[in-house]
């Protein structure tokens, strides 16, 4: 797609206070809309990654280090790290990703609110005016405090009413956007088994990032805080859900426009990032 095609996208799509004026022009539109998955691409990405499963390009994957062998350095000492028994090193170390969770456990109210709570809401109000206006700080850097994330929930097997929930961060809750049972519908948007075992999982976390929030200040450098910002998020959202006993998988295969759709976003100025599947570890 060109990027003359994507600015009449953009402009067609436009209800926002800011226009399309940093939006349209941006370089970074031209790779997002080109990187989206459908099904065809996500079959030719298949093809791709199925070579991994070569013995040969397994092993050379598999060893991302770029060594300095000539270089002065200075050792680690390994038994200092093994022997640390802080809370927060041993759950940095116990994180791993989980593709394979307990089908009967009902995830609760209370777990959730810690893992949305700590991991995108806001926990520290900073007064800005006389008004009540304030800054609403987060567990998680972001570019000028823009915060362009946004958070669902799709619940499967919980003690809340079945369906896809939108974090509302203001007043620290969850709304019901859309119930229902809607497991094989994210199975077949989100494709991720049978590496994933998404049917006994508990639900899935859906960032979306709304674009504009980072462009209107920092024009094409935005859109890479964004994705930075998701990181961030995805992996403080990962340590928590470790920390309050489940587990996660991040997942990368899904189909952009078909999720975008299914959380009834436009797709263009909010769209999907990244999908976390979670649930209790089996055992």
């Amino acid at each position: 797609m060109n990027i003359k095609k994507i600015k009449q996208i953009y402009e067609k799509k436009d209800q926002g206070l800011y226009g399309t004026v940093k939006i349209k022009d941006l370089l970074g539109m031209l790779y997002h809309e080109n990187s989206k998955l459908d099904r065809f691409t996500s079959r030719e990405l298949g093809q791709a990654v199925g070579l991994f499963s070569d013995p040969y390009i397994t092993t050379r994957s598999t060893r991302p280090h770029k060594r300095y062998l000539s270089k002065e350095r200075y050792a680690f000492d390994e038994s200092v790290l093994e022997s640390e028994s802080d809370a927060f090193f041993e759950l940095v170390k116990s994180r791993r990703s989980v593709r394979k969770y307990n089908p009967d456990y009902k995830v609760s109210l209370n777990e959730l609110s810690y893992i949305l709570h700590y991991g995108y809401g806001v926990t520290l109000k900073e007064s800005i005016n006389q008004d009540g206006g304030y800054m609403g700080y987060r567990n998680v850097p972001s570019a000028g405090g823009l915060y362009p994330l946004e958070i669902y929930v799709c619940l499967f097997n919980s003690h809340l009413k079945e369906g896809l929930y939108h974090y509302d961060d203001l007043e620290s809750s969850l709304v019901l956007t859309k119930q229902g049972n809607h497991l094989e519908t994210v199975k077949d948007l989100i494709q991720a088994e049978p590496w994933v075992d998404m049917s006994s999982a508990s639900g899935v976390i859906l960032i979306t990032g709304m674009i504009e929030r980072h462009a209107i200040k920092y024009g094409e450098r935005g859109y890479r805080f964004m994705l930075q910002e998701c990181g961030a998020a995805s992996y403080l959202l990962s340590l928590i859900i470790e920390k309050v006993g489940l587990g996660s998988c991040m997942v990368g295969g899904f189909l952009d426009q078909e999720v975008n759709k299914f959380l009834e976003v436009d797709g263009n100025y909010e769209t999907i990032l990244n999908p976390i599947v979670f649930g209790k570890k089996e055992g």
